[in-house]
């Protein structure tokens, strides 16, 4: 969450407009306007996401589909703006809708028909077969063949990289909520941390993907998440709303682990925020980079302007669906191998 976008464009677009609510800041240099619109976004989405916590597992599933679908909406529109295939727009929404089906959360399949559910996987198969065709069909000249390809190739990509992963988040749900919001939390607090060191201390660019970020902000954001994520992660294991396995959309009753520190009783997911931070911390700025590179291939500054200061939903979210991938696979095989 959050890049370090400190360029051009995001200047111009903070510094009209009057996009910052509790005064007027234009007399402010167009750096410091960037910042303070960019902190004043992130107050507000924090606050969101707390409000939606509040709502359990319903309020999280909501926000998942709503993260998605809105990051796949941005980045179709970006694909088409390049390859012109605009008639492909509806396919690639059906391609989406295939794809949710057949990963469908459990919690959900409770409300779609048994016979729907039996056959998701034959439905899913077939509707991906007319698809295929459909797309075929749509090749009128072998000339424009690289673009629709390349259309056809994105929004697969898409689908991988968003709706794939989002369901694995969702699935960490089963083992309590503190999984879910620990992952996409710590990633967001790198960063947060991470666009802070650089935006003060920041010397050395540190990948051409994205020239603004910088190799002390990569540290200094690295350094931070490490330090604040085992403490992040005993204050979530210490409610039991949060901590305590779900059922559809209950939340079981649980025995919270012992804490305390006289007696060498730490709760077992301080350790687990511990090592979810240190991947968080090296590898999840990762997807930020890969979202940059595509972005600079298509000459645009970000995939939206949803959300002043930062660009779109999915500027916003890319590096939490490589956490989302990785917080099932931790869970699944090291937390809980057994469930």
């Amino acid at each position: 969450m959050g890049k370090q976008k400190t360029g051009d464009g995001d200047t111009k677009q903070s510094s009209r407009g009057g996009k910052f609510l509790l005064c007027d800041i234009s007399w402010l240099s167009p750096r410091w306007q960037s910042w303070l619109v960019r902190m004043q976004s992130g107050f507000i989405l924090i606050s969101s996401f707390y409000l939606i916590v509040q709502m359990g597992v319903l309020g999280l599933l909501l926000l998942t589909y709503t993260v998605q679908i809105s990051s796949f909406h941005e980045a179709t529109e970006t694909a088409i703006s390049i390859t012109k295939s605009s008639d492909l727009r509806q396919w690639s929404w059906q391609l989406l809708f295939l794809a949710n089906l057949y990963w469908l959360d459990p919690v959900l399949e409770q409300f779609v028909p048994p016979e729907i559910v039996r056959w998701k996987e034959v439905v899913c198969y077939g509707g991906y077969l007319v698809l295929l065709v459909w797309f075929l069909r749509g090749i009128s000249d072998v000339d424009n063949c690289l673009t629709r390809y390349g259309h056809f190739a994105w929004t697969h990509i898409l689908i991988i990289f968003l709706t794939f992963q989002a369901s694995l988040l969702l699935r960490t749900l089963q083992h309590g909520m503190m999984w879910y919001i620990f992952s996409v939390s710590i990633i967001t607090i790198n960063d947060i941390a991470a666009y802070m060191c650089g935006f003060f201390f920041g010397r050395t660019p540190l990948i051409v993907l994205s020239p603004k970020k910088t190799l002390e902000g990569y540290l200094g954001g690295g350094v931070f998440t490490v330090a604040i994520g085992p403490v992040f992660g005993l204050l979530l294991s210490r409610y039991e709303h949060l901590a305590c396995p779900t059922a559809g959309f209950t939340v079981l009753s649980c025995t919270l682990e012992p804490f305390n520190l006289a007696r060498g009783q730490i709760p077992s997911f301080l350790w687990h925020s511990l090592y979810i931070s240190i991947f968080a911390s090296t590898f999840g700025p990762t997807a930020g980079f890969l979202c940059s590179g595509f972005k600079r291939a298509c000459k645009r500054k970000n995939f939206g302007n949803l959300i002043p200061g930062h660009g779109g939903v999915l500027d916003r979210c890319d590096c939490m669906f490589l956490m989302a991938s990785f917080a099932y696979i931790y869970t699944a095989n090291i937390a809980h191998p057994h469930s």
